[in-house]
């Protein structure tokens, strides 16, 4: 720990050794002490609540106050103690800061798998199998990101849920127009077969089934690119470490467990365990649920 240029240094007696006990001045030496001066800001003790890298911050809570920590030179070790500035203490409190009960830094707060620990009936659960954009767009609008996974401002980011419901909304409503008029026209052509040899019917079946998986495609492609992107920042934002697919992992849980990586996003940034989760919300938590992340 680096000590700041506002300590002062207190004389501490020290015997030499052969010296008399009994006499003080030649026989004694003044060691000093980094003693923190009444000019010095408080400094408070964290405990590290994983092994996170130089530079790394996260919230922490003192004496009421919640503020952010910030990893020092060289980084630090799960459980280390180090000591951080703590302003807020200059009411004369001392004691330890604790990490805010949060987000797991490290980590992730369940596997991938879990999609049933919330219960079969829980929001998270169906919107990530029915509506996985919108669950992505919960997940996002925590994380303060744009509709694209982007970092944006206020004014961006605030929107990032409404964009998302809008898109879903939007490719519901064309993938039923487009299967309803397929399905009319391949009713036609069932109707009409062989009776008068016209092949209208059937080239415009096969463009709407060509429009059908057009739209799909796109989409599915849109998601999946959101969701490599959004949990990719998560792992970033509280240091995950990757544990398969080095370099692609991201990705490759996107693209082949879509579902279950959206769900496993959401269950990380919201405590669901203290409050019932929405379908709809910006959040996807109640108004009074306080944020997390």
């Amino acid at each position: 720990m680096t000590i700041p240029d506002t300590h002062k240094y207190a004389p501490v007696a020290v015997p030499v050794i052969g010296g008399d006990n009994n006499a003080l001045g030649e026989h004694f030496i003044v060691t000093p002490v980094d003693t923190p001066s009444s000019e010095a800001h408080p400094y408070l003790e964290v405990v590290a609540p994983a092994t996170l890298p130089e530079g790394y911050t996260f919230e922490a809570e003192a004496n009421g106050h919640n503020f952010t920590v910030k990893v020092p030179v060289g980084g630090v070790e799960q459980g280390q103690k180090f000591s951080v500035p703590f302003p807020a203490g200059a009411n004369g409190y001392s004691g330890a800061a604790i990490p805010r009960a949060s987000v797991p830094v490290g980590h992730w707060k369940d596997g991938m798998c879990d999609c049933f620990r919330l219960g079969l009936i829980h929001p998270v659960l169906w919107n990530a199998y029915c509506c996985p954009l919108i669950l992505v767009g919960q997940v996002m609008h925590r994380l303060k990101l744009t509709w694209l996974g982007n970092e944006g401002t206020i004014a961006k980011t605030t929107a990032t849920f409404r964009i998302c419901l809008s898109i879903t909304l939007v490719y519901i409503l064309m993938d039923n127009i487009i299967r309803f008029l397929a399905y009319r026209t391949l009713f036609k052509i069932i109707i009409n077969e062989n009776e008068y040899g016209d092949t209208v019917d059937i080239d415009s079946f096969y463009a709407l089934v060509n429009w059908h998986r057009s739209l799909s495609f796109f989409f599915g492609i849109f998601i999946i690119t959101l969701v490599a992107k959004t949990r990719n920042r998560i792992r970033s934002k509280y240091g995950i470490p990757e544990e398969q697919c080095a370099g692609c992992e991201d990705c490759c849980c996107s693209f082949w467990c879509n579902c279950c990586t959206v769900a496993q996003m959401a269950r990380h940034t919201a405590d669901y365990d203290t409050y019932a989760g929405l379908c709809c919300s910006e959040t996807g938590m109640p108004p009074h649920a306080p944020s997390i992340v």
